[in-house]
């Protein structure tokens, strides 16, 4: 991944690094200067809208925000002081229109600096070749930086930015930092995505006969049928705020229990397993869980690169991995292999259901999405004529 380069909009970042948070013109404002003049006028006086000290001093110090929570209790640092995370300013952003801009203009903030100026910054030419870690993570996924390929939302943000003349409505600007990024002229972007493998790794390894019978369904969607259970609904009654919830609940509860062991062997010592101190064990003990679906989910995406890699150069195809994001990988095709590619990627992530020379036969079959788009930020899902049909190794 490293060898092979992408290529990148370096003009639209340049306009796009412009538009968040260049200096100020005569018609309009960059939206970060708009929000910070927005924010001294919710406080009623100046201050430094990136010092979490000043925020805190005006949040509950001056409008005295925290007590108007009744029993709702809001976070705090370690050092016991009142909290300005991201956590507290959603619980406090119906109270008063102050935590509401600051949480604009931190996600602006963060996008424009690490990013859009980001990127720009390991951008040589119009191409741009990330650094790809192997041992930096305690689960063992790869990492990535100059840039961070990983941390790119999938998302886009809606930027509206106030017009300085009577009667014209704001512009809203759309920025998505992956659009940014493009393939070159007849190829195509291709994502395969192993869908909720850290729930499947963990019916596998519990065993609990309701996941498992989840996940026989090829079509099922474990989120909303264990949502429709918990709400004593029909599946289609599932709001997406119901799915997302039942989401939360699964993996909080998952990440509270323990073993220290990958679906391929590799371990990780946890010295703190046995420790008096109730914190540190309790620490311990999530530290294992994590570690053995992350750390399984892990060795599966490894697996799939290195099988995939191979496939694709015996058989002389031109597609190559560009990147990999936790459980996905994005390739560059030629627009004339791309069916071909897409059927070879989704056979073989899917087949690691059972490998025999490894020992891993997972209880319940690998799910894998594809989308393909011109640029990473618009990426469609397609589906295959056929189904593939996954086999062993």
């Amino acid at each position: 991944m490293e060898s092979y380069k992408i290529n990148v909009d370096k003009e639209t970042l340049k306009k796009t690094s412009e538009m968040l948070g260049g200096l100020p013109c005569v018609l309009s404002q960059s939206k970060l200067k708009q929000l910070e003049q927005e924010a001294h006028q919710a406080a009623g006086q100046k201050f430094l809208v990136s010092s979490s000290a000043q925020l805190r001093l005006i949040l509950f110090e001056k409008l005295r925000l925290h007590e108007l929570c009744g029993n709702k209790k809001l976070p705090k640092t370690i050092k016991q002081q009142q909290s300005t995370s991201e956590t507290a300013l959603l619980q406090l952003q119906k109270l008063h229109p102050l935590p509401k801009i600051i949480l604009e203009y931190r996600q602006i903030h963060k996008i424009k600096t690490a990013f859009v100026d980001g990127i720009l910054s390991c951008t040589s030419k119009t191409y741009i070749s990330s650094t790809w870690n192997q041992t930096s993570t305690v689960s063992g996924r790869l990492s990535a930086k100059h840039p961070n390929f990983q941390a790119l939302p999938k998302q886009s943000l809606q930027i509206s930015k106030k017009q300085y003349i009577q009667g014209k409505n704001p512009d809203v600007v759309t920025v998505h930092p992956r659009a940014m990024f493009i393939p070159r002229e007849g190829w195509t972007f291709l994502s395969a995505d192993f869908c909720q493998v850290e729930l499947r790794l963990l019916a596998h390894l519990s065993a609990d006969p309701q996941l498992l019978r989840i996940f026989q369904n090829p079509e099922a969607d474990a989120f909303t049928m264990l949502a429709a259970q918990w709400k004593g609904v029909s599946e289609d009654r599932v709001s997406l705020e119901d799915r997302e919830h039942a989401k939360r609940i699964v993996y909080s509860v998952v990440y509270g229990a323990g073993f220290v062991k990958s679906i391929m062997g590799r371990r990780r010592p946890l010295p703190h397993i046995h420790s008096a101190d109730w914190s540190l064990r309790n620490q311990a003990e999530r530290q294992a869980v994590n570690f053995v679906l992350q750390g399984s989910a892990a060795d599966l995406v490894k697996m799939a690169m290195i099988k995939i890699c191979s496939q694709v150069s015996s058989a002389s195809y031109t597609a190559r991995l560009v990147a990999q994001i936790h459980d996905e990988l994005l390739f560059e095709v030629e627009i004339s292999q791309l069916d071909q590619i897409a059927v070879l990627v989704k056979k073989t992530m899917e087949s690691l259901q059972h490998i025999a020379n490894l020992g891993v036969n997972l209880s319940v079959p690998l799910k894998v999405s594809l989308s393909t788009g011109r640029s990473w930020g618009s990426m469609c899902e397609m589906i295959l004529p056929c189904t593939t049909t996954a086999t062993s190794f």
